[in-house]
């Protein structure tokens, strides 16, 4: 068995056990399985302290196997049993425990981090993540309620009027019934509330005398099942009838208790109503677009199979309008993702007005939108509808005091001439789409047979991303970056290269992308952590003078928990010295909110590496994202270098220039290839060029005789 099957088969041993927490039990199972990637098994001995009192997690807990104990100020609260939820989800309220919790025998757990969890659920974590807190703290809220009436019966089993008192603080309906004739012996004013009864009345009846859709036979196999040990609480829904004949559904947990030294039934039965809307606010989740409102991937996904049978059954065609928006990016770079979101809503409303009362347009991505049209009796009625779609978008948006101009790119494809599934009729209307983006934007375009070679070659570029990956075949150059006055090499840039036995080595700027879209960015980034190590040692085996290198990170990597110490553990593995590299930043990491980017970029620093921040002058930095992350080296953006005879460009490097003298940084000046080039830069006070003009990107056996004359 591979390790891939093994990793599969992982996560389908992770599926069933998620599927067997009842709090997670309604998510659909597309959802259960990003969970499930985001999991890991723990196993703790017998008597560890999993949390003190006070400690925040950034995990949550679900137990496998095994018990745990809750202690609160040295006193103990509840047991955790397998399958149950235990402490409070750091991941979700980042709030400290108020708990120590202690195994008590070996125990397995299923851990769910924070950083997985984000990455899964990338596109809606803080829906999700709002719907899990709601959940987890029912949830424990159930569990508590149980263990806390049980210690509380046990205490004052001895005192009938205390034991009224207990019951009556529980928010839930609780009753004491009796094993065996399940008379209900006492009950609860919550009970009173909910069913419209007295007390007395209640407690004159069976439970299961309150319900519509279970009997006494239903209600001894549940019994039975605590009597002979199968189960410690017996968990099933039901459909409750109050006094004046509504009916709401209901949550029993059931548990053999000892009451006054016999055995009794305590039932906690919770209100389900609130939990049902909830639940169809979840189906609506999964089917709408939270943002817009509008249809969402799997709403029109739905709708298309059905146009399938309807073309089909009718002799007709449909059509497929992808849209996407050109230049959303700027919007949310330069007014902020807030003023994006509204551009967004106001886009969806004028889509809609557009359309027929049978076309359905959907929200999928960002800033991708989908246009179902179905019963085409008109051939030219789609491309009359993008054209329509394009003069709507083209009156200034008003949000928030800005003025926003938008345009769409649309590709167009019918059925069944362009596709006769759905994954190929999306395909041939994103390969349209593309097509209209090349032709200038603002535009749109009907898709043809030859179009599906772009395609084509995305997925043949994912699938080698995928086999070099696997193969560790990528390849590596450096390239010198130059004192402009002494001509020495002060760093060696990095650069990863990719090899297409058709057609030759495949330009970074293709394949990173698609790098990013399949998660396989990391591991990349570990491969050339490592690769490069090897190269150094190599080298300082043989001799060669060496200069700190320069290794690009990407904004996904800067999210990863522990970089620095994943790093220093490569570092230390090969015996090297931190201060042998520097960490290329995107200017964007900058704009970064996250903690755990700006905990990665001081550890690194903390480590003895230096950071420098790339491509800059073209980008949104504020002076003060600047200043907060202890960086070495400003990376002067090229297009900046290559236009600099243009006097804008040529005062913006001047000044990033100037940016960097005043915060001590050094300046390196990216894409020199001419000589006036390198005057304009050496007058304007640049420290460092990096360039054809002083040497090109070179494997390490081209580069090493450069090296051994001396850098």
């Amino acid at each position: 068995m591979t390790s891939g099957d093994t990793s599969i088969m992982d996560v389908a041993v992770k599926l069933e056990q998620l599927k067997a927490v009842d709090f997670l039990s309604f998510f659909s199972a597309e959802t259960l399985e990003k969970l499930a990637h985001s999991c890991e098994v723990l196993t703790l001995p017998a008597y560890e302290i999993l949390f003190e009192e006070g400690d925040a997690s950034g995990a949550m807990y679900i137990i496998l196997s095994g018990e745990l104990l809750v202690y609160k100020k040295s006193k103990v609260i509840a047991r955790r049993k397998a399958g149950q939820y235990i402490g409070e989800m750091g991941l979700i309220e980042s709030k400290p425990r108020s708990a120590t919790i202690r195994t008590e025998t070996e125990v397995q757990l299923l851990e769910i981090t924070a950083e997985k969890f984000h990455k899964e659920f990338s596109g809606n974590s803080e829906s999700l993540i709002a719907l899990l807190k709601t959940l987890s703290e029912r949830a424990r809220k159930d569990l508590d309620v149980m263990e806390g009436a049980h210690v509380k019966l046990k205490q004052e089993q001895e005192h009938a009027e205390q034991l009224t008192q207990v019951l009556d603080d529980a928010t839930n309906e609780t009753y004491v019934i009796d094993i065996e004739s399940y008379q209900i012996l006492q009950t609860n004013s919550t009970a009173s509330r909910s069913l419209g009864y007295s007390k007395s009345q209640i407690c004159k009846k069976a439970l299961y005398d309150f319900w519509e859709d279970h009997s006494r036979l239903e209600f001894e196999v549940f019994v039975e099942s605590l009597q002979n040990g199968q189960k410690l609480v017996q968990v099933f829904d039901a459909l409750q009838k109050r006094k004046d004949d509504t009916i709401y559904p209901v949550q029993v947990r059931l548990k053999q208790i000892q009451v006054n030294k016999k055995s009794s039934l305590l039932a906690i039965v919770r209100d389900l109503t609130e939990f049902r809307q909830m639940e169809a606010k979840i189906k609506r989740m999964a089917f709408f677009d939270s943002l817009t409102g509008l249809p969402n991937r799997n709403m029109i996904n739905d709708r298309i199979i059905l146009a399938f049978a309807h073309a089909d059954r009718n002799n007709e065609n449909f059509a497929v309008l992808y849209l996407d928006m050109d230049d959303f990016k700027s919007v949310n770079d330069s007014l902020g993702h807030s003023i994006g979101d509204e551009l967004l809503k106001e886009v969806a409303k004028r889509l809609q007005g557009l359309l027929r009362g049978e076309d359905t347009v959907a929200r999928i991505g960002g800033d991708e939108f989908v246009v179902l049209l179905t019963g085409l009796k008109d051939d030219t009625y789609s491309t009359r509808l993008a054209e329509r779609i394009i003069s709507a978008l083209k009156p200034v948006f008003k949000i928030d005091k800005h003025e926003i101009r938008s345009s769409f790119s649309i590709g167009i494809a019918v059925y069944p001439a362009d596709g006769k599934d759905a994954e190929t009729l999306f395909k041939s209307a994103d390969s349209a789409m593309y097509r209209a983006k090349e032709q200038g934007k603002n535009s749109y375009y009907v898709h043809n047979p030859e179009m599906l070679s772009v395609a084509q070659r995305r997925s043949g570029l994912k699938t080698l991303l995928h086999q070099t990956l696997e193969d560790e075949n990528f390849l590596l150059d450096y390239q010198p970056k130059v004192d402009i006055e002494t001509g020495e090499y002060k760093r060696l840039e990095v650069f990863l290269r990719m090899n297409d036995p058709e057609r030759g080595l495949v330009h970074p700027a293709e394949f990173l992308p698609l790098a990013e879209e399949d998660g396989l960015i990391v591991p990349i980034g570990d491969w050339v952590m490592q690769s490069v190590c090897e190269q150094i040692k190599a080298w300082r085996r043989e001799g060669i003078p060496l200069v700190p290198f320069s290794i690009n990170l990407s904004e996904v990597q800067l999210l990863q928990g522990r970089l620095a110490e994943k790093i220093e553990g490569c570092i230390n593995k090969f015996g090297l010295e931190p201060d042998l590299f520097e960490f290329e930043i995107p200017e964007g990491a900058l704009l970064q909110t996250s903690a755990q980017a700006y905990k990665n970029l001081m550890e690194l620093h903390e480590l003895g590496s230096k950071l420098a921040l790339d491509n800059f002058g073209t980008g949104l930095s504020s002076l003060n994202n600047l200043a907060r992350v202890p960086l070495s080296t400003l990376n002067i953006a090229p297009q900046l270098i290559q236009g600099f005879s243009v006097e804008i460009n040529a005062t913006i490097t001047t000044t990033v220039i100037g940016i960097g003298k005043s915060l001590k940084l050094k300046t390196v000046a990216k894409g020199i290839e001419t000589i006036e080039q390198r005057r304009f830069l050496e007058h304007s006070g640049c420290d460092w060029v990096q360039g054809y003009l002083f040497g090109r990107p070179l494997p390490a056996e081209k580069l090493k005789p450069i090296l051994r004359k001396g850098i």
